[in-house]
């Protein structure tokens, strides 16, 4: 039971994160969510607060998971740790780079492109791990040459 409530967690975790970047993070946390769109060459931004909140409300149903008989509390803690460890290592450190350029690995370059294409954009795809890009949106994309990458500023390249 623990496990498939970790998995759970996990998973649900997608749905999470679009909804929390499409409407917080676009939306009335666009504030601080603008640091991330923007090229910087520092190695923190505003943006930075999203991880530290959802991470400390993360570890504080942990806590409260470990001080009542609710064990799948602890489980859901720990999917969404998980979930929140493969987004950092996908998103910041793979997609942008933020301790500089890792190998090609082919599944994580679909990743990147389809975070590159809500860079480039603003829009869609608001997910991270499972990324729907549209038909349209690829098509849209075509024939532009541009990168996601810290150095690259997010921008189209010429």
């Amino acid at each position: 039971m623990t496990l498939i409530v970790v998995v759970v967690a996990f998973m649900a975790m997608e749905g999470v994160t679009y909804l929390a970047h499409r409407f917080v993070m676009h939306g009335i946390g666009w504030v601080l969510h603008r640091s991330h769109h923007e090229w910087r060459a520092r190695r923190f931004e505003a943006n930075d607060a999203f991880p530290v909140a959802f991470g400390a409300v993360t570890l504080a149903v942990m806590a409260v998971g470990y001080q009542v008989p609710a064990q799948v509390m602890v489980a859901g803690a720990v999917g969404v740790s998980a979930y929140g460890c493969a987004y950092l290592f996908v998103h910041d450190v793979y997609i942008h780079g933020r301790l500089g350029r890792l190998p090609k690995v082919a599944v994580l370059e679909r990743l990147r492109r389809a975070h590159g294409l809500h860079h480039l954009f603003g829009g869609e795809p608001y997910g991270m791990l499972m990324p729907i890009v549209s038909k349209r949106l690829r098509a849209r994309a075509d024939g532009l040459t541009w990168d996601v990458g810290e150095d690259a500023g997010y921008q189209p390249v010429s």
